[in-house]
């Protein structure tokens, strides 16, 4: 006679093991898309919500955490900037699932104001660019808690940051020349369309990719230890920051551009007009 015990060993022996998640055959592409949840769908709306409202800051900056919703399709990964403007924020994108840089405008009239204007430019610039252009696309704009953001391309750092970084080693000549020539292509693409960036400095001109080498330098530090430059492996630049754009009219301001890189005829009171 066959134990009550033996039985029950061998039942468990026949049971079908459950499945481990790497055992389960992966979805098919149609399964994948209709389960991932879009923006305006209750779900992801649920599953994305914003953070409870907070006051600015005193300057009227956006006051966020990281890890944070902008709304539910964006999801704050860190902050990449800040400036008299605002601040610009890295996140993820979950509807085209990409990381983009939003820029987080002041909560203060003058400055809504300014962004409001430079996305009548961005969207002007966009519409007439044939691809090369060099200046920085937008992605999408919204009003959020009363702060303008504007979604663009996610870019490597400004040739000012790149400099700071690198203790400020000046970059190759044959380098400088070819940004020289983007700048160019950029100020004379926005020429055509009658606009003035007035504001072109190196915290403007950003690099395309992150990327970078390392090279060793005539310089020594000591006799046993020698000294790193870095280089940026792509030269391709960008153009940003056309929240100063001015139009070609006689009624623009008398005073205009960052003072440091401010153009003579504008500190003699001269007037000015594409060539500054």
């Amino acid at each position: 006679m066959v134990s009550v015990e033996k039985i029950h060993i061998e039942r468990e022996r026949t049971r079908k093991r459950p499945r481990l998640a790497w055992d389960v055959a992966p979805p098919s592409a149609s399964e994948a898309q209709r389960a991932l949840p879009v923006p305006g769908d209750e779900g992801f709306e649920r599953k994305h919500v914003s953070p409870p409202k907070r006051d600015d800051d005193r300057e009227g900056h956006y006051v966020f955490n990281l890890g944070e919703n902008l709304t539910p399709r964006y999801k704050i990964l860190g902050k990449m900037g800040e400036g008299t403007f605002g601040r610009v924020l890295e996140c993820w994108d979950r509807q085209a699932r990409e990381y983009v840089a939003i820029k987080v405008v002041r909560s203060i009239r003058k400055y809504r104001d300014a962004a409001m204007l430079e996305i009548d430019v961005l969207q002007q610039l966009a519409k007439n660019d044939r691809g090369s252009s060099r200046c920085v696309q937008i992605r999408n704009w919204f009003d959020y808690r009363n702060h303008i953001c504007i979604v663009f391309e996610k870019l490597g750092p400004s040739l000012f940051d790149f400099l700071k970084r690198n203790k400020y080693c000046p970059f190759p000549v044959d380098l400088v020349r070819e940004f020289g020539r983007q700048l160019l292509e950029s100020v004379a693409y926005m020429h055509e369309l009658r606009l003035i960036h007035t504001d072109l400095k190196p915290e403007n001109i950003l690099l395309v990719s992150s990327e970078y080498v390392k090279l060793p330098s005539y310089k020594r530090i000591s006799s046993d230890e020698m000294q790193f430059r870095c280089l940026p492996k792509s030269s391709a630049i960008k153009l940003i920051d056309f929240g100063s754009t001015a139009y070609d009219n006689p009624n623009h301001s008398s005073i205009v551009s960052t003072r440091h890189y401010r153009a003579p005829e504008i500190i003699l009171g001269l007037g000015w007009s594409y060539p500054m």
